[in-house]
């Protein structure tokens, strides 16, 4: 099995390019079906993809991806996330799974840049990291010791 992605960026402004009309007309007939994420961030979901052997290609208008020859794209919306479109030819149950698939791999990818900034921030601050405890549903507990500023009035 083969898969071919598409990512469609859209400004609340853009509902009349051809490549949004053309997918809610393909959605509306029945020949493609949409699902929603609450995924917002396209660099973050075009790593996430990657992460899955999707090959990504971002031009002006859409993000493309392929691995395979299953048809899928992924479509903004006017609340910032991104809502994925399959082929009928694709069971609900394969897409709603490839999708919670690439969700967890987002989720992690935000952990990490959060975590990132986090460190970077705390650093910044003179806080020092005493202790780093990962959880088993991979929440990440940090603790620091917080230096005392010595002030002249």
């Amino acid at each position: 099995m083969s898969l071919s992605v598409v990512l469609v960026p859209l400004a609340l402004g853009a509902a009349s390019s051809a490549v949004s009309f053309a997918l809610r007309e393909k959605v509306e007939e029945g020949v493609l079906y949409k699902i929603e994420t609450n995924m917002k961030d396209e660099i973050l979901l075009e790593e996430s993809l990657k992460s899955f052997g999707c090959n990504v290609d971002l031009n002006e208008e859409s993000f493309h991806s392929s691995i395979g020859d299953i048809q899928m794209a992924f479509q903004q919306q006017e609340n910032g996330t991104f809502s994925g479109i399959f082929n009928e030819s694709v069971s609900t149950e394969e897409a709603q799974e490839f999708l919670q698939d690439v969700q967890k791999e987002y989720v992690r990818l935000v952990q990490n840049r959060t975590y990132e900034k986090l460190i970077a921030r705390a650093r910044q601050e003179g806080l020092i990291l005493e202790h780093e405890n990962t959880t088993d549903d991979n929440t990440i507990q940090l603790t620091f010791q917080v230096k005392e500023k010595l002030y002249n009035e």
